[in-house]
């Protein structure tokens, strides 16, 4: 019945004649550096305990727990690993079989976000107390303490399965951010400007010698060292994740919520197919079916594992869909393609 619904679509396209966040395709590898292992085994373990940490979204232990509790033997999901030399440091680079790993998670009802993933956007300004204060850029790291500090974004990135990212100016940005402008602020400028899922803004200050504080999203209590400002960094980003990525299970026994999916834009079979492929790397999605469709416009029942919070937090990771709009009886999801 599916292959004639997918024939029938195709055929409609042929007489018919025809945001930019981010899909992390490297969810499934972890790598690890030496220092953090003590064997190959015990590296193949830890590597899975920091695939569950990306998978869930959550730095919770209780997960761990309940994998243990279901005597899931964690090395059974590695499809390969390998030793490699990754920015001067022997590391261990692990990939897990996702066909494998997935279903048991389900029974086990963790929850789990899927390929796509959000974009949080930095606007971090420093000022050393020595020369005009200055916003960090992508493509300029700068001294140690930036060096540093993009060195911790990335580290925490690379942990939780997102995008934590710098803004990357060119002369115009440059230009404007030297001004003082009361109608528009810098971190305005520059959240409008670009792509984010989640806009932060910081200032990192030096007080006195080695004595450093953050102002804005992020803030430290008191003056610290440069590197205990860095450690400081990491944590309070890792507690921001914690919040914004957290996917709450339902009780036991309560089953997720149905919705229909709407999606608007298709201009060809190509679109379709992208569509399912696009639905089939969403892990909020338990099963979905064909409800109604036409040239453009296509439906699907789809049964979520979690309720349709959690669905609409995977999607804000999408580089296909573009939420539209949620009824006011939550029964019915707007999408759009993103071409």
């Amino acid at each position: 019945m599916v292959n004639k619904f997918h024939f029938l679509i195709l055929a409609i396209f042929c007489i018919s004649n025809d945001a930019h966040t981010k899909e992390l395709s490297s969810l499934f590898e972890v790598n690890i550096t030496a220092d953090q292992y003590t064997n190959t085994n015990d590296g193949l373990n830890k590597a899975f305990n920091l695939l569950i940490k990306k998978l869930s979204g959550s730095r919770s232990s209780k997960y761990l727990w309940k994998i243990g509790d279901a005597n899931l033997n964690k090395i059974d999901f590695v499809s390969s690993y390998s030793v490699q030399l990754l920015n001067g440091e022997d590391t261990l680079s692990v990939e897990f079989n996702r066909v494998s790993l997935i279903p048991e998670l389900r029974k086990i009802g963790i929850p789990l976000i899927g390929f796509s993933r959000p974009v949080i956007l930095f606007l971090i300004k420093v000022d050393t107390g020595e020369d005009a204060p200055f916003y960090m850029d992508r493509n300029n790291p700068g001294d140690t303490l930036q060096n540093n500090i993009q060195m911790a974004i990335k580290k925490v990135a690379l942990e939780r399965g997102v995008y934590l990212e710098l803004p990357e100016f060119d002369l115009e940005d440059q230009n404007f951010l030297k001004q003082t402008n009361i109608l528009l602020s810098p971190s305005q400028y520059i959240e409008e400007k670009f792509y984010n899922d989640e806009f932060l803004s910081m200032q990192v200050s030096r007080v006195g010698i080695n004595q450093w504080l953050i102002s804005g999203d992020f803030n430290s209590q008191s003056f610290m060292r440069e590197d205990a400002l860095i450690d400081l960094l990491g944590e309070q980003i890792n507690i921001f994740l914690d919040d914004f990525l957290a996917i709450e299970p339902l009780k036991e026994g309560i089953t997720g919520n149905k919705i229909i999916l709407s999606v608007d834009g298709l201009e060809s079979y190509d679109d379709v197919l992208m569509v399912e492929e696009e639905l089939d790397k969403i892990f909020a999605i338990e099963s979905r079916a064909f409800h109604f469709f036409d040239r453009s416009h296509i439906e699907y029942n789809a049964q979520l594992f979690q309720n349709t919070s959690a669905l609409l937090k995977e999607l804000r990771g999408s580089n296909k869909f573009f939420v539209k709009e949620l009824s006011n009886d939550k029964s019915i999801l707007y999408l759009e393609i993103l071409n």
